[in-house]
């Protein structure tokens, strides 16, 4: 009778325990640029999981995790942003232009960079500004219509 009791009474500890570890709660909030204007597509993850979200078009977002945990908000154009979870429900971010993450970028068909006056064919130049102006977290949709022979093609993400 008492080893059950002591059973019980480990198990019930065990259960208290874990429900006080794992507390996890959903944080939301926006993401805005320098500027106050929100940033859709702003790839959200946390820290050491595979846990992650993006923000819908007015910068909004909603991702769960524990008090503790990290949070990283990343987005082309701006520098990566870390914010601990603390008691609060609402983190509302705002990301600052990254300059040196914009610049130009010549890559051949075999992917290598040269200079452009070193190439001896046609190169198609996609300019910062036009990067900039398009509200998009995907290079690849940017460049979607806008470089002469690139193919992009989507991948849905499932095996």
């Amino acid at each position: 009778m008492r080893t059950n009791l002591n059973g019980i009474l480990t198990l019930l500890l065990a259960f208290v325990v874990h429900l006080t570890f794992a507390q996890e709660k959903t944080v939301s909030g926006t993401v805005t640029d320098q500027d106050g204007l929100p940033l859709p597509g702003v790839n959200i993850v946390v820290e050491g999981t595979t846990t992650g979200t993006q923000t819908d078009f007015d910068g909004n977002y909603a991702i769960r995790g524990s008090a503790g945990q990290t949070l990283l908000f990343s987005y082309i154009g701006q520098r990566d942003v870390r914010v601990t979870i603390g008691a609060s429900n609402t983190l509302n971010v705002q990301m600052q232009d990254d300059a040196q993450a914009l610049e130009e970028v010549v890559v051949t068909a075999q992917g290598i960079k040269k200079e452009k006056q070193a190439l001896g064919y046609a190169v198609s130049e996609v300019s910062d500004e036009l990067l900039e102006q398009r509200a998009e977290g995907d290079v690849g949709r940017i460049l979607t219509g806008k470089a002469s022979g690139v193919n992009i093609q989507a991948q849905s993400g499932l095996s």
